[in-house]
């Protein structure tokens, strides 16, 4: 009775270990270049976007902002630009994206984040403007990128340019006012690129967790308590 007593305490405990280990929506986030700069962290759904392989939507994010260029110092980033999933996808993966710079904030975005860093290819061509068409993938955010509101009426893009024969995989950052683009770095085929990183950061326990984990615990501890009485 007490190896069971001591073997259900001690699976409570791994399984709530396990149940935290396991929770990674959240990430962080850095990056510079050009004169602006943003660090910070994001969250992304539980629940993969159908129809664009490894993408999870981006549904909060939180930090600040810099963009020395036009005097914008450590600003609140307030928000994410809504954005709703894209809707026309593509069998080769390539979709229209769900907000573009048309929407009054300057650039195209999605919103997706791809936790194993591998974007796919996703700007769809155009017979009549080939230069449209964008045939590079890669990294933890695709061409259209990520979209903020910052303090002040900002809005700000960082994207990945994907691998690019030449460059590498190369990510890209921009900012605007009212719609009007004010900075960009590291497009395409520029030679340059602003340096960045994302990284899951550690997972808030909900509290349903913290309950289970507390449950472990306090039955390993009557446990061995019990084993000590009895010997």
């Amino acid at each position: 009775m007490l190896r069971s007593c001591f073997f259900s305490a001690t699976t409570l405990a791994i399984l709530a270990a396990s149940t935290l280990s396991a929770r990674a929506d959240s990430y962080t986030f850095n990056y510079s270049g050009g004169g602006m700069s943003a660090q910070g962290s994001i969250t992304t759904s539980n629940t993969p976007v159908s129809g664009v392989p490894g993408a999870y939507q981006i549904i909060s994010i939180s930090g600040i902002f810099s963009d020395s260029n036009i005097g914008l110092l450590n600003a609140q980033i307030t928000g994410v630009q809504t954005t709703s999933l894209p809707t026309s996808i593509n069998p080769d993966g390539t979709f229209v994206p769900p907000g573009t710079d048309a929407d009054g904030y300057g650039f195209s975005y999605d919103n997706l984040f791809y936790p194993s860093g591998n974007s796919p290819a996703v700007c769809p061509p155009d017979p009549s403007d080939p230069s449209e068409n964008y045939p590079y993938g890669g990294g933890y955010l695709d061409i259209y990128g990520l979209l903020f509101d910052v303090a002040g009426g900002y809005t700000a893009n960082v994207w990945s340019n994907g691998v690019v024969p030449g460059f590498g995989l190369t990510y890209g950052a921009g900012d605007a006012l009212n719609g009007t683009v004010l900075t960009t770095y590291g497009e395409p085929f520029s030679g340059t690129a602003i340096d960045g990183s994302f990284a899951p950061s550690a997972p808030t326990p909900e509290p349903s967790t913290l309950l289970f984990l507390g449950t472990g615990i306090l039955g390993l501890a009557g446990a061995a308590r019990l084993r000590f009485a009895k010997s």
